[in-house]
């Protein structure tokens, strides 16, 4: 295993199980005890990782490490329908302070760089271990506006799919073990997917254009019948507002409102038994619910997170009709047992995903 990737492992590892001694983190990790030893004596002198103390054996005493959680942080910004989040996390995969604010369509750089010095000003840690900022979202032009935020902070950005980071968010926070593998369904002003295999998350692939309905509607990528165009948040927010009786239970007025913020609208009607909104979000359900269907099936996987503050507002239709999908060809065929379940950190995975990544890089 290259040196890069061996220190990648080791820090997962503690980080999932923190205290673990060497001979720990080499079964864990599948790297020899002297590789691990090596490794680990960098990670003592650069203080990424510290000793914590023994633990006593038939033998030897084991020395423990863990992580200092001070040692790195990173900033990640999440951009979506005229909001930012900020959150400020170091390598423990905690959020040590968190900031949302209001945001220009398109968004400026002069006022993300502004929302991070009030982040830091605020966090009381020492703004000079930033290592940099990680920026994802729904926007274009992301590496330009990356550039300039970069010029206007003095740090080094790294641009990110918002789906993408929300996965890795999730193996961060969640302090899932590197052997473990799932797919994180996003759900923002857009639907999206990330997988992480092996503790590396996969890129490519849009989960919003499977096709679900091969006569469906034409959809924006300019394929038609996909899942964005037949039961994405926009959707969803259009049928409710055309609706008198949906638009009313969801008091969507004629007002412009943001497609994130329209969609939470109908969850929160929908979960207060307004039976139009929650027709609405059980249709859409059905599709995704397919789309993700074929994701577990594809990748064999064990494991799906719902993440993202669609899911957030809304993972109670959503949960359910994903977890009634997949049982019965599980039980009936592939002898498998799929977990479904929502992020403890939905609404700011795609942040801490962004930042996270900039501190594995």
């Amino acid at each position: 295993m290259a040196r890069g990737r061996a220190r990648e492992a080791i820090l997962d590892a503690i980080r999932a199980a923190e205290p673990l001694s060497r001979v720990e983190i080499a079964a864990a990790t599948g790297l020899t005890e002297a590789a691990v030893s090596m490794t680990v004596r960098r990670l003592l002198d650069e203080g990424l990782v510290v000793e914590t103390g023994r633990r006593p054996t038939a033998g030897k005493p084991r020395t423990l490490l863990r992580l200092d959680p001070s040692a790195r942080i990173a900033v990640g910004v999440h951009l979506d329908a005229g909001s930012a989040t900020f959150v400020l996390t170091g390598q423990t995969g905690g959020i040590i302070s968190r900031l949302a604010r209001p945001a220009s369509t398109p968004a400026t750089a002069d006022e993300l760089a502004a929302g991070v010095t009030v982040l830091l000003a605020g966090s009381g840690v020492d703004a000079a271990r930033c290592l940099g900022i990680g920026l994802t979202g729904s926007f274009d032009g992301a590496g330009d506006l990356g550039a300039r935020l970069s010029v206007a902070t003095g740090l080094p950005v790294l641009a990110e799919n918002d789906a993408t980071a929300a996965a890795f968010g999730e193996y961060w926070v969640a302090r899932l073990g590197p052997e473990r593998s799932f797919a994180a369904l996003h759900l923002g002003s857009r639907l999206g997917a990330g997988i992480v295999v092996g503790g590396r998350v996969l890129r490519g692939g849009e989960f919003g254009h499977f096709c679900v309905r091969v006569d469906g509607p034409p959809c924006s990528c300019g394929s038609r019948g996909c899942l964005e165009a037949v039961a994405g948040p926009r959707t969803v927010v259009e049928a409710a507002t055309s609706d008198a009786v949906t638009a009313a239970e969801a008091g969507l007025g004629t007002g412009s409102r943001g497609v994130a913020a329209g969609f939470a609208a109908v969850a929160r009607a929908a979960r207060a038994g307004a039976p139009a909104c929650l027709a609405l979000l059980e249709e859409s359900a059905a599709f995704v619910a397919a789309a993700a269907e074929s994701v577990v099936n594809l990748l064999d996987l064990d494991l799906v997170v719902l993440t993202g503050p669609g899911f957030a507002a809304a993972s109670f239709v959503y949960g359910p009709a994903i977890q009634r999908r997949i049982a019965p060809a599980d039980a009936a065929t592939w002898r498998r047992s799929v977990t479904v379940t929502v992020s403890s950190a939905a609404s700011t995975a795609s942040a801490t995903g962004a930042a996270a990544m900039v501190l594995r890089s």
